[in-house]
């Protein structure tokens, strides 16, 4: 199943830093310059010793995230206001069990 990557995002082992890139050639280091990420949300590109890092980027189904874009369509198109927008991509990621329900509890 094909995924997009929407967050690329990695955590340094040894300075603590969390960096993030957030488009295509944005290459950014942690403070230490032990690692760096790359690539946005087109590729995920690392750069360090393996154990100097954590990789926490996030990639989901396209079948799920092109319908938290159709919920938010629809919630746009029938007048909702932020919280009903909110609402129904939650409802969109509950269907596909991408939510820890034990939290809304």
């Amino acid at each position: 199943m094909s995924k997009q990557i929407i967050q690329n995002e990695a955590q340094c082992m040894k300075c603590g830093d969390i960096i993030v890139s957030k488009h295509v050639h944005d290459f950014v280091q942690c403070r230490c310059s032990a690692i760096f990420v790359d690539g946005g949300m087109e590729y995920l590109r690392r750069g360090g010793e393996d154990e100097d890092f954590i990789d926490r980027s996030l990639r989901i189904e396209l079948r799920a995230l092109d319908d938290c874009v159709n919920a938010v369509k629809y919630a746009d198109e029938n007048n909702k206001n932020e919280l009903g927008v909110a609402l129904s991509v939650i409802r969109a990621l509950r269907s596909y069990r991408l939510l820890d329900e034990t939290k809304f509890a």
